[in-house]
């Protein structure tokens, strides 16, 4: 997700629950009232209505596509004629891990009083918090570093006008070159500080599996005993062992946020959490949609390892919506 668009859109509250900043426009970025993307609705569930709630982090959030096109409003919208009384609503916030969403389910969605809740669930942030035993900060470390940056450029415009001028200036082999430098320069400098003369691993380690699928047991227990009916959705990605050849710049990029694996690692945790969603789903019993194969793996659908393009949300949406019309769930 994006620093600025981060810095814009999300706070944390006085427990440290980090969710959307109520009645913030940014971009094409819009937060109402109630602190969830999209057009205002009443708190107050009126009566015979029905609220099916899309909960994840900054992929169903929605990053890359156009207004109104990430794949909740996309549903909402083939919902809303052949089923009136039913609202979508993303409550969605970047970089929600599996470990919080209880407590942001708690406090900030059960008011909406949710008859279905659509839930995904991204690995990699939950993953490097595993592995370096720590809760994951870094988005808002990051944000303050970046407002350390983009003030000290604001107060040296001229610095930063050159800087862009330069960089306009120079061929593009020679850009692409550059930028690759840096990215690796930035993952061989995470390496030192967090593999300690390690080598990434190129399997997920067993134990990080098992506390995934405990997380996500756990969940699915507290929405079931609060009368919300799951939904999970395996998570998508764009890398596989056939076309990581083709991606590697963005198969580098993604590597920052877990340096702890290798890139072959890193489609191997995809393959193996995915599968922990379709073992949890089957022992729980409850609803699975299967976009992880559904989904073709091409940047027709990608923008990067896990974010949609127009089309990408809009496969999400069929899926989800072809999956509504045939469960009986609706009625």
């Amino acid at each position: 997700m994006d620093l600025k668009l981060a810095r814009a859109v999300l706070t944390e509250d006085s427990s440290g629950i980090r969710h959307n900043t109520p009645g913030v426009r940014y971009g094409k970025w819009e937060i109402n009232s109630l602190g969830f993307r999209g057009k205002e609705f009443d708190l107050k569930k009126k009566e015979g209505q029905v609220r099916i709630v899309c909960l994840g982090g900054s992929e169903t959030f929605g990053v890359f596509e156009r207004k109104d096109r990430e794949w909740p409003s996309q549903l909402g919208e083939r919902l809303r004629n052949q089923f009136p009384r039913v609202e979508v609503i993303n409550a969605s916030v970047a970089g929600l891990t599996l470990k919080r969403k209880k407590t942001y389910v708690e406090k900030y969605v059960l008011p909406l009083k949710p008859d279905i809740m659509i839930t995904t669930q991204g690995a990699l942030l939950p993953i490097t918090d595993s592995m370096r035993g720590v809760q994951s900060k870094r988005l808002g470390s990051k944000v303050k570093r970046k407002n350390f940056v983009r003030d000290f450029a604001a107060e040296n415009h001229f610095l930063l006008k050159l800087g862009e001028t330069i960089k306009k200036g120079l061929p593009e082999a020679l850009s692409n070159y550059l930028r690759l430098w840096r990215l690796r320069s930035k993952i061989r400098k995470k390496e030192r500080k967090h593999l300690a003369n390690k080598q990434p691993m190129d399997k997920l380690p067993e134990n990080i599996i098992l506390e995934f699928e405990e997380d996500l047991r756990s969940f699915i227990e507290y929405l079931k005993e609060n009368h919300i009916a799951p939904i999970l959705l395996t998570y998508p990605t764009l890398f596989t062992n056939m076309n990581k050849n083709s991606h590697g710049y963005l198969l580098l990029s993604i590597r920052r946020l877990c340096v702890e694996l290798s890139d072959d690692g890193i489609i191997d945790a995809s393959e193996k959490l995915n599968d922990s969603i379709r073992r949890i789903a089957k022992k729980q019993n409850v609803a699975l949609i299967d976009n992880d194969h559904l989904m073709p793996k091409t940047l027709e659908y990608f923008v990067d390892y896990s974010h949609y393009t127009d089309k990408g949300a809009e496969c999400i949406a069929k899926n989800v919506h072809h999956f509504l019309n045939h469960s009986g769930l609706m009625k």
